[in-house]
């Protein structure tokens, strides 16, 4: 496929979350583009039919299995795509886990699960990025959330 955005082509992009669902059409999206894509993410299964299928299509993609609650796996995973692909230049944190619970039922460990999945690794993921778009004066980070706030599931947390 020709790139329609001859701007991206060559880039590196890490997507978050990139093995399934938005994050899978995201990898794809970028590949055609032919971008230098990577992607994090803890299922290992689809990730791994991902990288074969677009490796079969003339795209090699690049996973790394890391679990984004865990901090140092995370820069550890950032700083091997890196040494693989170059300065990243455009961060897509798409990674989230989206399980309601009736807010009387929420616990603190719970709570604290929930924000290390779907917030705490966008800031650090973006923090580790940050020198290569520094040094290039230039790079794009694009969060993802959710919508739920604004559907209305009343006693929903």
């Amino acid at each position: 496929m020709t790139a329609i955005y001859t701007d991206l082509e060559g880039k590196v992009v890490v997507v978050t979350g990139g093995a399934m669902g938005i994050g899978e059409a995201i990898v794809r999206r970028f590949a055609d583009q032919n971008c230098k894509v990577a992607f994090i993410d803890i299922a290992r299964e689809p990730a791994e039919a991902l990288v074969g299928e677009m490796k079969d299509r003339g795209f090699p993609v690049h996973f790394e299995h890391v679990d984004l609650k865990d901090i140092a796996a995370l820069r550890g995973a950032i700083a091997r795509i890196r040494d693989a692909l170059g300065p990243i230049q455009i961060l897509i944190n798409n990674a989230a886990h989206d399980e309601r619970h009736p807010t009387p039922d929420v616990t603190p460990e719970f709570w604290d699960d929930r924000i290390a999945v779907n917030l705490r690794h966008q800031f650090f993921a973006a923090q580790a990025v940050l020198p290569d778009m520094q040094a290039a004066k230039q790079g794009v980070i694009i969060n993802f959330g959710s919508i739920s706030w604004m559907i209305g599931q009343g006693g929903m947390a």
